[in-house]
């Protein structure tokens, strides 16, 4: 019978650990109030989504997938707050934009993450946060955001048909700071900055 006991103390030890682990990367980070289910800053919590071994080698979340919406992600952190609603904290590096209104493309993540959410869990998403360098700022989920998430998505599904038809993509913006941070710089031909800046 004792032999019984052992692996349900350890079970219970884990997820004591686990759950400890987690509140210290939440106040680590700064998060609001609320239990950690995701974390994809480098401490897996596997509460939400599980835990996988990236190409780096390293412990990971598994990420967030949605048949539905076509869509995958790894939002940074995910907090169940008050009420049992879910909450997607995107963390930046850079100043909170003057004026304190998120950039569009935070916004067009926040909200993918809100949509995610909703979608693969089944949770409620009231708000999401954005956590620049200075500052944090609460993006509220409405019927809008979503809205506007869901056309943007669906403009990235036609311009990928499109490409995989030998139809010609082009640029949709004039920013060439956009163009500094885009992963496709390499590789754009219509690249507003040149590839040895």
């Amino acid at each position: 019978m004792i032999w019984l006991a052992i692996p349900l103390f350890l079970l219970v030890a884990a997820a004591f650990l686990a759950a400890r682990a987690a509140a210290r990367e939440s106040k680590r980070a700064g998060l609001p109030a609320g239990t950690l289910l995701y974390s994809d800053t480098g401490r897996p919590v596997g509460r939400v989504a599980g835990t996988e071994v990236g190409r780096d080698g390293q412990k990971q979340e598994r990420p967030l997938v949605s048949e539905t919406l076509e869509l995958v992600g790894r939002p940074d952190y995910l907090i169940e707050a008050e009420g049992g609603v879910v909450v997607p904290v995107e963390v930046k590096s850079t100043a909170c934009p003057a004026g304190g209104r998120p950039y569009d493309s935070h916004l067009a993540q926040l909200a993918a993450y809100c949509l995610l959410v909703e979608d693969v869990l089944g949770a409620r998403v009231p708000y999401g946060l954005v956590k620049y360098r200075d500052r944090e700022v609460r993006v509220e989920y409405t019927d809008e955001l979503k809205g506007r998430a869901l056309a943007l998505i669906e403009e990235m599904k036609e311009d990928i048909n499109a490409s995989s038809n030998g139809e010609e993509v082009h640029r949709s913006h004039d920013d060439p700071r956009r163009c500094a941070g885009c992963s496709l710089r390499d590789v754009c031909t219509e690249s507003l900055v040149m590839n040895d800046e």
